[in-house]
C-alpha cells in the first residue's frame, strides 16, 4: 500500500497539516500508522466528514487576516482582497500600504509574491512535494507559509486568535525545515515536555529554548558560549535570554531564499571512528570551521554535539559552513560540584568526546600536529577579567561559575602551550 504525510494529505484535502494530524491523531483516518514522530496516511484515504470543512484554512464567514505579529492590521477576503484595519499601524506597515485602505487582488497577491519561498531555491521541487503542489503558484504557497518572511512580522492568520509563535511553529516544523531543522535532535525531554518553539524575538526569526530542568543551567551555558565565541572569533548563532528560563536563538539565515542541511544528511553509510575525519572527508573546503568548532568546544566543554547541530547553509551562491547553535549542554550545566571539582584539577581526563572515540582534546592534538600550528584559528588572547563579565552577564553562580571560569582559562591555555 502507498502512502501521504500529513503535509500531503492536507494539500490534497485542502486543510491544514495541523488539522490532519489531529484527525490521525482521534483516529478518524483509516490505516493510519506512526513512523517515529510522523504520520503515514494510506494514498487513497478519503478526507474524514468532520463538519469542519476548511475551518483550518479560513474562518469568520471566509475572512483570513493580515497580522503585524499578533496585531490584527487587515482583513483578507475570499477573493484575496486585502482591506487594512490599520493602515498606520507602524512604519514598515505603512509604508506597504501608501495612504491606501483597499488592495485588489492582483496587488495583495503582488506583495504575497515578494514573501513567498523563492523558485529558485535549490530545493524547490522539495518544498512544493511538502505542500502538495505540483507547480510554483503564489497563492497556494502563501496559504501554506502564511506570507512569513525574515524582513518583518506581518503574515496572515486564518482566525483572529490564531498567534504568530503557534503559525510559525508549523510552518517551519512541515514547510521549511520539515526533518532538517535547526532545534536539532533533543525537541523533547525524556518526560515529552516540548522545550523548544520557533518564534520571533526583538524582531528577529529563531528559536526559543526553555530550561531543561530547575537543576540545570544550560540557559546560563548557551549565553555564555554566544559571547565567549564572539571574543574568541567563532561564529555562533546569538543567544539572548527573554526570560529566567528561557533562551532565543537567531537564525543566520534567510529562510525564504537559504535552507540549513545538517551534516548528518551528507553521509550515506557507516562512519570512521575519528568524527574529525569524517567531516573534513565530507567537506575539505570547511577544515577551518571543523578546528574552529572542535576548539570552541573543548573550551566551553560542549557536551552535546552531534551530527544534527552542525550545518551547512544552502543558497543560489552555493554552500557555507553554518554558524554552531544549540550550545547549551556545555560549562557543566548538569553536573554537580564534586564533578566540577575533579573535571577542573584534571582536563585531559575529564574532556568531553567527540565523535565515536577520543574526547575533544585528542582531536586538538590531532589538528595541531596536522596544521603545525593553531595560529590564527581562533583569538586565545583573552583576559581573566572578559571571562568573568561574560559569565557574570550569562548569570552563572556558585560553584558552575567557579568550574566554568577555571576550565575556560585551564583550556586556553593548553591550547596556547601546544607545541608548534
Amino acid at each position: 500500500m502507498e502512502y501521504m504525510t500529513a503535509l500531503e494529505a492536507a494539500g490534497k484535502w485542502g486543510i491544514s497539516d495541523r488539522r490532519v494530524r489531529a484527525l490521525c491523531g482521534q483516529g478518524k483516518i483509516p490505516g493510519v500508522y506512526k513512523d517515529g514522530k510522523s504520520y503515514q496516511i494510506p494514498a487513497d484515504a478519503e478526507k474524514p466528514a468532520d463538519g469542519r470543512e476548511r475551518a483550518d484554512r479560513q474562518t469568520d464567514d471566509g475572512k483570513r487576516y493580515l497580522k503585524w505579529d499578533n496585531e490584527i492590521v487587515g482583513v483578507i477576503g475570499k477573493n484575496n482582497a486585502l482591506s487594512f484595519t490599520k493602515p498606520e499601524y507602524n512604519d514598515v506597515v505603512a509604508l506597504y500600504a501608501q495612504g491606501q485602505t483597499k488592495w485588489a487582488p492582483e496587488v495583495f497577491n503582488e506583495f504575497l509574491a515578494e514573501r513567498v519561498v523563492s523558485r529558485d531555491r535549490r530545493d524547490i521541487e522539495r518544498i512544493l512535494f511538502r505542500m502538495g503542489l505540483s507547480q510554483y503558484d503564489v497563492p497556494r504557497i502563501a496559504e501554506f507559509t502564511r506570507g512569513i518572511h525574515p524582513k518583518d512580522l506581518l503574515w496572515i492568520a486564518r482566525s483572529k486568535s490564531e498567534r504568530f509563535d503557534s503559525a510559525m511553529t508549523d510552518v517551519f516544523s512541515s514547510v521549511f525545515l520539515q526533518r532538517i531543522d535547526l532545534a536539532g535532535d533533543s525537541i523533547d525531554t525524556p518526560e515529552g515536555y516540548n522545550i523548544k518553539r520557533y518564534g520571533v524575538y526583538d524582531g528577529k526569526y529563531g528559536i526559543y529554548k526553555q530550561r531543561i530542568s530547575p537543576l540545570h543551567t544550560d540557559v546560563e551555558s548557551e549565553i555564555a558560549v554566544s559571547l565567549l565565541a564572539s571574543m574568541l572569533g567563532v561564529p555562533v548563532c546569538p543567544a539572548v535570554r527573554t526570560d529566567k528560563d528561557t533562551v532565543f536563538s537567531t537564525f543566520l539565515y534567510d529562510f525564504s531564499k537559504e535552507y540549513i542541511v545538517h551534516f548528518r544528511r551528507l553521509f550515506d553509510g557507516a562512519r570512521s571512528d575519528n568524527e574529525y575525519r569524517n567531516l573534513i572527508g565530507v567537506r575539505p573546503q570547511y577544515r577551518d570551521d571543523v578546528a574552529r568548532m572542535i576548539l570552541l568546544d573543548f573550551i566551553t566543554r560542549q557536551d552535546d554535539r552531534h551530527l544534527s547541530n552542525m550545518a551547512i547553509k544552502i543558497g543560489n551562491d552555493g554552500e557555507s559552513f553554518y554558524a554552531l547553535y544549540d550550545n547549551g549542554r556545555s560549562l557543566f550545566y548538569e553536573d554537580t560540584e564534586e564533578m566540577v571539582i575533579n573535571a577542573v584539577s584534571d582536563p585531559v581526563k575529564f574532556a568531553t568526546s567527540f565523535g565515536y572515540s577520543g574526547t575533544y582534546w585528542d582531536h586538538i592534538r590531532e589538528i595541531a600536529a596536522e596544521r603545525g600550528s593553531l595560529e590564527g584559528l581562533v583569538n586565545l588572547h583573552v583576559a581573566v577579567g572578559d571571562v568573568k563579565d561574560i559569565l557574570t552577564k550569562a548569570k552563572f553562580t556558585g560553584y558552575r561559575f567557579d568550574g566554568a571560569l577555571e576550565w575556560i582559562l585551564k583550556a586556553i591555555n593548553m591550547i596556547r602551550n601546544l607545541p608548534d
